[in-house]
């Protein structure tokens, strides 16, 4: 962790204020590879990180439900923040964004020109050490899927974010061309992580 940093407190949501309708942002779903270099705002960062993978009911419960489901409830994803300042963790309980690293390494996030040039750029991992080591009696059938049932909670993580966007008129495009090599060596990841999707998200590009 670097230590000329400090972690990033995220404000704290209001999930009850006016805003589009579930079925409006459905509607207004969609991707695009084209960003404003603008920042996004602490507050939608905020809010956007809290929608993907936030609490959403009481802390005082040693197992927080959050904003997407969970297979068996592992919550095994970690995810990884990046902007032109820094590589950051979202750590959910706290609600706050960890440093990993200093300066600018949007680029290592992706192959396309465009991932370099979006505000954010967010990688998600599974931890597979996390589901091997919990209590639960696994059987084989469900170690065998380890992957396949965390890719299940990334892309629910993945459709609120693009919900979160749609109705905020932030534009987001899913992406799998990644270096995972380059990337898992920037985030020193264990290796029981494993590289799920990769996110890229700002505000629209001002019309000229």
């Amino acid at each position: 962790m670097s230590k000329t940093i400090n972690p990033l407190k995220l404000v704290s949501p209001k999930p009850y204020d006016e805003g589009f309708t579930l079925k409006q942002a459905i509607a207004l779903r969609h991707s695009s590879r084209e960003f404003s270099p603008q920042p996004l705002s602490l507050r939608h960062l905020s809010e956007l990180m809290w929608a993907m993978y936030g609490v959403n009911r009481p802390k005082d419960n040693p197992h927080p439900g959050r904003t997407v489901p969970s297979a068996m409830a592992f919550y095994p994803l970690s995810i990884y923040v990046m902007t032109e300042e820094a590589v950051y963790l979202y750590e959910p309980i706290e609600h706050k964004l960890l440093p990993v690293a200093e300066g600018d390494h949007r680029s290592t996030d992706g192959t396309q020109s465009f991932v370099a040039q979006a505000p954010v750029d967010i990688a998600i991992f599974a931890n597979a050490a996390m589901m091997h080591g919990s209590d639960c009696e696994l059987n084989n059938t469900i170690r065998d899927n380890i992957i396949r049932m965390a890719s299940l909670d990334a892309g629910a993580v993945a459709q609120n974010a693009y919900l979160y966007c749609a109705a905020n008129s932030i534009n987001i495009v899913e992406r799998m061309a990644v270096d995972v090599h380059k990337l898992t060596r920037l985030l020193n990841v264990s290796d029981e992580s494993q590289f799920i999707v990769a996110l890229s998200i700002g505000y629209p590009p001002e019309e000229s």
